[in-house]
């Protein structure tokens, strides 16, 4: 299995979106800096290859043969109608996946579990998946 903390679902993204965010931790400047950081400084977003970009950004939406996947998003963040509807193509590509939803709440809020119970019980959470995931594993390869 995969755990996802808020993960960027393709890099086009950032192009399309037309509202600001109430994400106070992830701007739309900063996931413009980070995605000139991904594909180089001297190239311009609209200048990459196809080739290039079905390496860094899933065009097909095809997640068939993925592993289990639990997915963390806060409902404030900027990425999250986009992370959501790549868990839902996800999901009709017959993926196990969880998207667990952390409301009112910003970009890798999971992983603040020292400072959050928000954060804290999600942790668990995740921890009771990874011991299923693992237990499920033991089992299959015994048989």
């Amino acid at each position: 299995g995969v755990i996802l903390h808020s993960p960027w679902p393709n890099l086009e993204y950032f192009d399309r979106i037309d509202t600001f965010s109430t994400d106070n931790y992830f701007s739309l400047a900063l996931a413009t800096n980070l995605r000139q950081l991904i594909i180089g400084n001297d190239t311009y977003w609209f200048d990459v290859t196809d080739e290039q970009l079905s390496k860094i950004s899933p065009k097909d939406n095809s997640y068939k043969g993925f592993p289990p996947l639990y997915i963390t998003v806060g409902t404030d963040e900027i990425s999250f109608d986009a992370i959501h509807d790549m868990t839902e193509k996800m999901k009709l590509s017959g993926v196990e996946v969880i998207l667990d939803e952390g409301e009112g709440l910003m970009h890798t809020y999971a992983l603040f579990h020292m400072w959050s119970p928000q954060s804290g019980w999600i942790q668990e959470k995740i921890r009771q998946w990874i011991r299923e995931k693992l237990l499920i594993g033991m089992q299959s390869k015994s048989n």
